[in-house]
């Protein structure tokens, strides 16, 4: 596991439970609107923690934390997720998994063993606004498959979306809104203009 950071203390990033954030190095997709550009690369910080550093501090917090999100980057890069992720069960933590939905597969194996106790899943855009959004070509089956997946799972979860006032309108969101599936919560975020990866976009926000 590559870790690029680790916030000790949440209260609204686990639905309903206080909880420690991993942050996981590498990203498959470079969305203009990110927040967390410096985790874009995989190649790791002098100031990073360790694997062990994070697991030993969650050991500490046993009995006052009641979750740990596992976020990035994309944490379904990571080869050793699957470890990682029981590691921290193990310890009696929920798991709760942030994803882009571009990895079906590594989703499959971890849904069939029910690691994640909660998984949320961005929909970035409309299917065709994809690349738009992402900054790079997508393979638009693979975000229908995790939708599907995580859907069908029976494991609590929710799509959310960031609402992009620049790139994205309403009748976008009305696209999104219809991938959705059925029974599944869907959250829009506010787009925040100010630390970003394309800081072109802080400016078209603020000339709307």
């Amino acid at each position: 596991m590559k870790i690029g950071g680790l916030l000790r203390f949440s209260m609204s990033d686990y639905p309903g439970l206080p909880a420690a954030v991993v942050f996981t190095r590498g990203c498959d997709f470079r969305c203009p609107f990110c927040h967390n550009g410096p985790l874009l690369s995989s190649r790791s910080a002098p100031d990073d923690p360790g694997v062990e550093e994070v697991l030993a501090f969650l050991h500490r917090r046993r009995g006052q934390l009641g979750g740990v999100v596992v976020s990035g980057g994309e944490p379904c890069l990571q080869p050793d997720l699957d470890s990682f992720l029981r590691q921290v069960k193990d310890m009696g933590f929920m798991v709760k998994l942030d994803t882009n939905g571009n990895h079906p597969r590594v989703l499959n194996v971890l849904i069939e063993k029910r690691i994640p106790d909660f998984i949320a899943m961005d929909i970035k855009a409309p299917l065709a606004k994809y690349p738009l959004l992402c900054g790079r070509p997508v393979e638009r089956d693979r975000i229908r498959s995790s939708i599907a997946l995580i859907s069908g799972s029976g494991i609590p979860h929710h799509f959310r979306t960031t609402r992009v006032t620049p790139l994205l309108d309403d009748t976008d969101l009305r696209a999104i809104e219809a991938l959705v599936p059925a029974g599944s919560e869907h959250v829009v975020q506010p787009f925040r203009a100010d630390r970003v990866l394309d800081p072109a976009l802080i400016s078209r926000y603020r000339r709307r």
